[in-house]
């Protein structure tokens, strides 16, 4: 009886100790993410997803919200930043943050790299090296109100259509009286985004090697650009956003008040939740030019300092897996493969932001050029804010905002 109970005790006390060393190998995989709700939850199911893959690990998601960058700032100030993190603005950050084309072309045939389209990974890139991989985007389209051009007897747009087409069409609902446009132009648009208009119409903010802007900025393409803008504006032909009155775009298409509305992803739920009929349209070309838009994406990347970088790296491979892309259902599919087994890619409201997506491959973000942008930028939507309360007048207004500029470019 003695020795049975010696060998009791012996047996608890060697389960004790491997439970002991299974609780100490366990790691903790810090995730920051500036989601909430549906997002998160999505999120938070994708970690758990990668724990059951990969057991004794933890991953620790950490909602950051709208105080994202300067918990981030602070993390990396500390020298404790989390292991992997929601990333946008990779010129603030690439310096804290660990390139990833060796690891992409290690395992190439996990990651399938090329299943990710090419513009989606030029934002990732500074000075040639891929600091993230991204994790959901969108593109600019334009939403139309189908009930108000059933009953204005207007056609509805179609693929390929121009600038002209889409003003002709917008005068066709200008009702002053009971203040109804065709369409909406903004007196202060984000410059990340508005520069698709100047892609579109064969020029660009700032030089490929960011250094000049004179020429580019202020060229006669961009100057008719915004000229273009101001006139539907003059003529009635648009209604301007944020010129006296700070009624949203949204808004006032959710409230039948306008009939076209150009926008992106994130204002589809708003869309739906108004109740009516609506189409999705791509962005117009200015004449027989191609039409470039904007990209606004998410990625993922991993801290340079990362306190497990290769557990970090698994779970960004998982994140960008065909399996967690087809869960972000909140985003649209940054793998081609996702969004052509879902069905997106011809689905008349999401086929739009697909289809421009593949022809903005070419250009690259002006903040990604230079490190003074975010001050040359403030410059440029003084010009463009001036344009458009002048109704006119851009080359003037561009060109001075390229002088102010200049001493930024040094």
């Amino acid at each position: 009886m003695h020795n049975v109970t010696k060998s009791m005790i012996g047996s608890l006390l060697a389960l004790s100790l491997t439970g002991a060393a299974a609780a100490q190998a366990e790691e903790t995989l810090r995730f920051a993410t500036w989601d909430t709700d549906e997002s998160l939850a999505i999120q938070q199911a994708i970690a758990k997803k990668f724990e059951e893959k990969h057991p004794g690990v933890k991953v620790q998601v950490e909602p950051y919200a709208d105080g994202y960058d300067q918990k981030l700032v602070a993390a990396f100030g500390a020298g404790n930043p989390p292991d992997v993190m929601y990333m946008w603005n990779f010129p603030q950050y690439y310096t804290s943050l660990m390139p990833l084309d060796d690891l992409i072309a290690r395992d190439a045939a996990e990651i399938k790299p090329d299943d990710f389209p090419q513009g989606l990974m030029n934002t990732t890139r500074v000075e040639g090296k891929t600091y993230g991989m991204p994790s959901g985007f969108t593109t600019q389209v334009v939403f139309y109100n189908k009930e108000m051009f059933a009953k204005a007897g207007v056609e509805e747009p179609k693929d390929g259509w121009t600038w002209d087409d889409l003003r002709a069409k917008a005068a066709e609902f200008r009702d002053e009286a009971n203040k109804v446009y065709g369409f909406a132009v903004d007196a202060k648009p984000d410059p990340y985004d508005f520069e698709q208009f100047l892609w579109s119409n064969g020029t660009k903010y700032i030089s490929d090697d960011g250094k000049e802007i004179d020429g580019y900025m202020n060229s006669d393409a961009a100057a008719q650009v915004l000229d273009m803008f101001a006139d539907m504006a003059r003529t009635q032909e648009a209604v301007t956003l944020n010129l006296g009155d700070d009624t949203s775009g949204a808004t006032l298409f959710k409230g039948g008040k306008i009939a076209m509305f150009q926008s992106a992803m994130w204002s589809k739920a708003g869309i739906d939740a108004a109740g009516f009929s609506y189409g999705v349209a791509p962005l117009p070309k200015f004449g027989d030019r191609v039409a470039h838009s904007a990209l606004g994406v998410s990625a993922i990347s991993i801290a340079k300092d990362a306190a497990h970088p290769d557990l970090a790296w698994e779970f960004v491979k998982f994140f960008s897996s065909p399996e967690a892309v087809a869960m972000r259902t909140n985003d649209l599919p940054v793998r081609t493969s996702v969004a052509e087994e879902k069905g997106m890619t011809k689905d008349p409201i999401y086929k739009p932001f697909f289809d421009i997506l593949a022809t903005s491959n070419t250009e690259t973000h002006a903040y990604l050029k230079n490190a003074n942008w975010g001050k040359i930028q403030d410059n440029l939507a003084r010009a463009i804010e001036a344009t458009m309360i002048d109704q006119g007048n851009a080359k003037a207004h561009l060109d001075d905002a390229v002088a102010r500029s200049k001493r930024l470019l040094k």
